[in-house]
């Protein structure tokens, strides 16, 4: 027993000091869904990005979603990224919400582009912050989406 006692002792510091971090396993990993993905354009060549995203907390910490960040593939062509600052949505620990942010997009010309259905593959991460650590929680979702008013080539004002 006493062999045993010198090892928790020495751990418990050493988890107490790991904030954001849960003992269930690829618990980080999990912890973002991504509900929705919304992509279009309209024929000025203005568009946006939007994403329902379900976040959950799985640390035993009251912590804070502070941002979230972006790849877009189109076909498997990388098209654009980005990142989306978010105030005040404090995510008590095993709490869920539901998260809706929107990236806009901008293509040089869509007028007269017919429409086709695209490949659209999204992936990121959503800052976790505890106080000054800071998680990246992943998510990846793949959807065809019929887009109107795009034609394929380099995204323009990112």
């Amino acid at each position: 027993m006493m062999r045993r006692f010198p090892l928790l002792v020495l751990l418990l510091p050493w988890l107490a000091g790991c904030a954001g971090v849960t003992l269930r396993p690829h618990a980080m990993d999990k912890a973002v869904r991504v509900e929705e993905v919304g992509l279009a354009f309209a024929p000025d060549g203005s568009g946006a990005l939007t994403l329902r995203l379900e976040v959950e907390n799985p640390t035993f910490w009251d912590a804070e979603v502070t941002g979230v960040d972006f790849e877009l593939r189109l076909d498997g062509k990388r098209y654009a990224v980005g990142t989306r600052g978010v105030k005040g949505q404090p995510l008590a620990a095993d709490e869920k919400r539901t998260l809706t942010v929107s990236f806009p997009l901008h293509v040089e010309s869509s007028a007269g582009a017919a429409p086709r259905t695209w490949r659209v593959e999204v992936g990121g991460g959503v800052a976790l912050t505890f106080d000054e650590t800071v998680r990246l929680l992943p998510f990846r979702a793949e959807r065809y989406l019929r887009l109107q008013h795009f034609r394929p080539g380099a995204p323009t004002g990112q």
